[in-house]
């Protein structure tokens, strides 16, 4: 379906439909008004010239219905004609801005649902100017696309009814009319062409700069603490030099559009009049009756073509859009239900493997987190460590192997109630520009503040929350940085804690920070184990997390080289496979 219908069908049909009919009506009022004009002039003109023509047979049609034609009469359904077409456009227009603001919004409702429901593997291929592009500038030009397209319409049925009433008048002036406004758009298509070709070209690279900013702002730190910025304001002043080279040709387009078509439609009128003069031995009325409706046909015509031109430059931000959100919706998280999520006695992986692209990342891995009990999986950078914790949340499915929550299969569990058992800490945390509380919250209003004190208690943040004058409605700043490194970790973990998790996950998330506050936190982290009995999961290659593991799984190049029981002092070689009665598994 074309690009036009999908976003006219963006709007509820009954706004459509009165829009639709207003806008007809009010063709249809601007056209008696402008046909009164000929009896006007009628009744106006000389004896001798009222008795014959097209104007003087619309008198005598009127008097046959007691209608006697004077001045004030056609005066006043002229006037009262221009003046409903305007009521009628403007209720219809009130309309059409309430439709462009829900089109806009639609789509943009419409992205942040696929976005929230994609995998994580769609996250992980899009860069994020891509997205903010999307949520931003081409929601706003599908709402401009929508408004250019209703004037369109509101033009393309103001020339329907201009042709009709050239046809009451003359089949001849409804043909030249049509044959006059063909030939202009056609002689002018070619600026619309351009402007179409030219937004595509700006659309990539408007994507292509909000991209690198994006990724430039985020590092920007560095970057300008090495003076290595100048490789970027090079790249960012050619993407600016050619967005700007599009928006210069789609503005020359529209304008070359709008100036060549009085000159051409002066000289068609010209050619008309002396058509109609020379050849039709038309009266003056009836010429410059024919005169006045040829204009407002041909221009209206070429406002039509305006409006189309208005919409294919903001038709490639529909388009944009809608890619987008069909990628997302294609990587939809396959939720459709599936068992109540339970972890009351361990997490098993079992002969899991698991691929990128037909590249190996996990190789048959085997062994057991017990419930309630601090477990490391240790490795250097690159053994996959925090691919397994991905799996283990539902964001990537194992290639091959099982991953078993008390013995049943995480594929038959409801992945998000599953995740919502689950408090996870990435190694970049992220805090956003808001209080302390919206921060641990994350602005779910289900959350109390006793709730908030309470994670921060668990987390070991209390203590430095409540010296801050503002407390936990302190706002941390752009990342966090009013806070130092173990107190933006910290609340992190109050995040992860305030809806009371059975599992928490830490992904190298004391890897920043020097051993002092690392081991105050790990320290911290197994207190809480011990007095609640959660089930801790550190994914880490630091030695604090090593030493402080009850399960320690030693993992090199995607394989469990050796996993070490302290709760009973054994440690099973990565050649040894684990019974199921045994508290931790083994690799093959």
């Amino acid at each position: 379906m074309p690009a036009a219908f999908r976003l006219a069908a963006l709007v509820s049909p009954v706004r459509s439909f009165w829009i639709l009919v207003c806008l007809l009506f009010a063709g249809a009022a601007e056209g008696l008004g402008i046909a009164s004009l000929l009896p006007v002039i009628v009744v106006i003109n000389d004896p001798g010239e009222a008795g014959h023509g097209k104007g003087a047979k619309m008198v005598a049609f009127l008097e046959k219905f007691g209608i006697h034609p004077t001045l004030d009469l056609f005066l006043l359904v002229l006037v009262g004609g221009m003046a409903t077409k305007a009521i009628l456009t403007l209720v219809a227009m009130n309309q059409v801005g309430y439709a462009t603001a829900d089109v806009a919004t639609k789509v943009r409702l419409g992205l942040v649902d696929a976005l929230v429901q994609a995998r994580w593997s769609f996250f992980i291929r899009q860069p994020i100017g891509r997205l903010s592009a999307a949520i931003g500038g081409e929601a706003s030009q599908t709402g401009q696309a929508y408004g250019a397209l209703a004037q369109f319409v509101s033009h393309f049925l103001q020339v329907l009814v201009y042709v009709a009433i050239a046809g009451l008048f003359s089949w001849q002036l409804s043909i030249l009319s049509i044959v006059v406004g063909m030939f202009i758009m056609l002689t002018l298509n070619r600026f619309v062409t351009s402007a179409r070709r030219t937004a595509k070209q700006q659309r990539k690279r408007v994507r292509g700069l909000l991209g690198a900013m994006t990724d430039l702002l985020v590092g920007i730190k560095p970057i300008k603490a090495m003076g290595r910025q100048a490789r970027f304001h090079a790249l960012f002043r050619r993407d600016v030099r050619v967005i700007s080279n599009a928006t210069r040709k789609q503005e020359f387009a529209k304008q070359t559009n709008r100036a060549l078509q009085e000159p051409i439609l002066a000289v068609c009128l010209a050619v008309g009049i002396y058509v109609g003069i020379s050849y039709f031995k038309m009266s003056a009325s009836e010429v410059v009756i024919m005169a006045l409706i040829l204009a407002r046909t041909v221009s209206t015509m070429g406002k039509a073509q305006q409006d189309w031109q208005t919409y294919v430059i903001a038709e490639q931000g529909f388009e944009a859009i809608e890619e987008t959100i069909s990628a997302a919706r294609a990587m939809r998280e396959p939720n459709e239900g599936g068992l109540p999520p339970h972890f009351e006695r361990d997490i098993e992986f079992r002969d899991v493997v698991f691929e990128i692209e037909d590249t190996r990342i996990i190789h048959g891995v085997s062994f057991t987190v017990p419930r309630g009990r601090v477990t490391t999986i240790h490795g250097t950078s690159g053994a996959g460590k925090t691919t397994l914790v991905d799996l283990l949340l539902g964001l990537h499915k194992p290639t091959e192997g099982q991953i078993l929550i008390d013995g049943t299969n995480l594929a038959d569990f409801d992945l998000m109630a599953w995740q919502k058992f689950t408090g996870y800490v990435p190694q970049e945390l992220m805090l956003f520009h808001d209080t302390i509380a919206e921060n641990v919250t994350l602005g779910q209003p289900e959350f109390t503040r006793e709730d908030v004190e309470r994670a921060l208690e668990q987390a070991g943040a209390m203590d430095f929350v409540s010296k801050i004058p503002e407390g936990i409605d302190t706002v941390v700043g752009e990342r966090g940085a009013r806070l130092s490194g173990g107190q933006r970790q910290r609340i992190a973990i109050a995040r992860a804690l305030v809806h009371q998790p059975r599992l928490l996950i830490l992904d190298e998330a004391t890897t920043a920070l020097d051993p002092a506050t690392e081991a105050a936190i790990v320290a911290n982290v197994c207190r809480l184990s011990e007095e609640t009995g959660l089930t801790v999961l550190a994914i880490s290659h630091q030695p604090a997390w090593a030493r402080a593991a009850q399960h320690l799984i030693h993992l090199k190049a995607g394989q469990v080289a050796e996993i070490t029981d302290r709760t009973k002092e054994e440690t099973t070689p990565s050649n040894q496979k684990a019974t199921n009665a045994a508290p931790v598994g083994a690799a093959e």
